[in-house]
């Protein structure tokens, strides 16, 4: 058995929900997220060395296209939200990956992470931009992960505005600011996304007053333990 095959036999995805908290509180989709059967949490190391070469994140891309496709086979008009690390964004295979799943695009929410790529720093934020637009014009919804953190900064939201359909907010990224500071800061962002017609996801939700908190400022889709843990939907 190759090494890349016993990576992939070790891994497994598990689905978080993603609530709209409006009249009721349903599953609006969910984000799909990688683990190991071996170590807890993100696999972050085996994952980084699949992406470091093409020929490797072809068969890590293959690996994704078999799961979301049983997926959605046992649950068709299920929304899923599927991370792309920037760097995979240089590879042919990623862009082979997204025409191969085209069929699946009204199930499919793209969410780019927010970690550093690396392009050059002065062409970096054009470099994302035209890789943005290129996923938006091949049919996918397409969401920034984390923004204020990495390099999915202001600026990067802002030239990106008319790509994206969705931002999203970890709130355990900001747990050292003063919460009023970090509620007048949520809100100008839904200000923001309000006013360009885009969903606001918050996540890091991890009690009933937050999430009650929230919702009375109108932050309606949110993420987090207090709504569930990430777990194996298959």
């Amino acid at each position: 058995m190759s090494e890349t095959q016993t990576f992939l036999d070790d891994f497994y995805l598990v689905c978080q929900p993603i609530m709209l908290c409006s009249n009721t509180t349903m599953i609006d989709c969910y984000e799909i997220l990688l683990r190991s059967k071996k170590t807890p949490g993100f696999p972050e190391e085996t994952f980084l060395w699949f992406i470091q070469e093409d020929a490797r994140n072809s068969e890590f891309m293959n690996y994704y296209h078999k799961e979301l496709a049983d997926i959605i086979a046992l649950k068709k008009d299920i929304r899923l939200s599927l991370n792309l690390h920037p760097k995979q964004l240089v590879h042919a295979s990623t862009w082979t990956f997204l025409d191969d799943i085209s069929y699946m695009q009204s199930n499919i929410l793209i969410e780019m992470t927010e970690h550093y790529s690396e392009f050059p720093v002065d062409d970096g934020l054009d470099i994302i931009q035209d890789y943005m637009h290129q996923i938006k014009e091949k049919g996918f919804s397409l969401a920034i992960d984390d923004v204020g953190s990495g390099q999915n900064s202001f600026a990067l939201v802002t030239r990106n505005i008319h790509n994206i359909s969705t931002i999203k907010f970890s709130l355990l990224k900001f747990g050292n600011l003063n919460e009023e500071v970090l509620f007048n800061f949520l809100k100008s962002w839904l200000y923001l996304s309000n006013h360009y017609q885009l969903k606001m996801i918050v996540e890091g939700i991890e009690t009933e007053q937050i999430s009650n908190r929230l919702k009375k400022l109108g932050m309606i889709y949110q993420q987090g333990y207090y709504h569930g843990k990430a777990n194996i939907l298959k």
